[in-house]
């Protein structure tokens, strides 16, 4: 039987740290050289973002119970726990998990109907209001997903402290969550 318990202190732990090193780099490291040679650490940023959503795919797959479906599950494990706009978690995923993994930095996204380009504004915090975070800003020829770094991680605490009431209660959930860590456990290695 799963120890609910042990995982949440596990990942509550986790986004924690991840919370404390994001806001030391920044206090220590991005504002003392705003301006300069290293303004905003940018591929620093772009690490932090990529492991923000590395997270969301892990709690996802523990979620659904399998890691397949990637965008699809990630997107519908966000619209439930960290944010009900569906359209900039489609954006967040194929731009900050997909393309950024993959291309190493975010890409333009263009909207096949329109032709708009979703486009970003990322900052690590404070440079971008709260109020301003995670929306999406229409201009007559694009869409910019405004994302605050540790504003952002605020909301997949806040997300995973919603997923982790509805595991402790359900028990669909909880053999979700075992069938995933298993297989975690148990990955092998293949040769190409």
């Amino acid at each position: 039987m799963l120890n609910v318990a042990a995982v949440q202190q596990d990942v509550l732990a986790k986004i924690s740290s991840l919370e404390l090193e994001v806001q030391e780099v920044y206090s220590t490291l991005v504002l003392p050289h705003w301006g300069g040679e290293l303004h905003g650490f940018p591929y620093t940023l772009y690490g932090y973002m990529m492991t923000c959503f590395a997270r969301i795919d892990l709690l996802s797959a523990h979620w659904q119970g399998n890691d397949k479906s990637q965008t699809p599950r990630m997107i519908n494990f966000m619209d439930k726990y960290i944010s009900p706009n569906r359209e900039a978690n489609n954006v967040a995923v194929q731009m900050w998990r997909h393309k950024l993994m993959h291309t190493s930095e975010p890409r333009f996204l263009i909207e096949q109907t329109t032709g708009k380009v979703y486009k970003w504004l990322l900052h690590w915090y404070e440079h971008l209001p709260a109020d301003q975070h995670y929306i999406i800003v229409d201009t007559p020829d694009s869409k910019i997903l405004n994302i605050g770094l540790i504003y952002l991680i605020g909301d997949i605490k806040k997300g995973l402290e919603k997923y982790l009431a509805d595991l402790t209660s359900s028990t669909r959930l909880q053999n979700n969550y075992e069938r995933f860590q298993s297989a975690l456990e148990s990955s092998t290695f293949r040769i190409h």
